[in-house]
């Protein structure tokens, strides 16, 4: 039988993968223990959400090396492009959580410089570990969801725009 947790796993694992692997950075989901000590995070991106469901923050943190190959461009810095990633990443989570009839505000990213941030293992929220071969992108999500809440139900879902596209008012 699927749990809430494991709505949750898919969404943020299948989220990470397809964000990154649209800049043309394929992932793939590790054991926090293979990273530990070998890449040194550069900036993490936090983004608050909230809602009638559930409420909590998302914080996505990489290497230099993911964080460089996905940059659009010259112009964008590594500061501005980390909050960008965490809002998409988060807008994805969002939008596949809607057929389990969740609807999320999401609040402004902020960024902060991984210095000192690192994946430990023993902290009660064990990070989503990925590798691009020769960086690592972690992702910590810290939910709550409320009472009553079954995220194993799916529902049918209003029309939510496909990651990548916009439209204007």
């Amino acid at each position: 039988m699927t749990t809430n947790e494991q709505v949750i796993d898919e969404a943020v694992t299948s989220s990470c993968t397809s964000l990154f692997a649209d800049y043309s950075l394929p992932l793939e989901r590790v054991e926090l223990q293979t990273l530990e000590d070998k890449f040194a995070i550069v900036f993490c991106g936090i983004v608050g959400f909230t809602g009638d469901q559930m409420r909590g923050a998302l914080l996505l943190a990489t290497s230099a090396e993911p964080l460089g190959r996905t940059l659009p461009s010259t112009d964008a810095s590594l500061r501005e492009w980390i909050a960008e990633l965490s809002n998409q990443l988060l807008g994805r989570i969002k939008n596949k959580l809607v057929s389990h009839g969740v609807t999320l505000h999401m609040s402004t990213p902020t960024v902060l410089r991984g210095q000192h941030i690192a994946p430990v293992s023993s902290t009660p929220i064990v990070p989503y570990a990925f590798s691009s071969g020769a960086g690592v992108v972690c992702v910590w999500i810290d939910v709550e969801i409320m009472a009553g809440v079954d995220l194993t139900q799916v529902s049918d879902a209003p029309d939510v725009m496909s990651e990548g596209s916009g439209f204007l008012f």
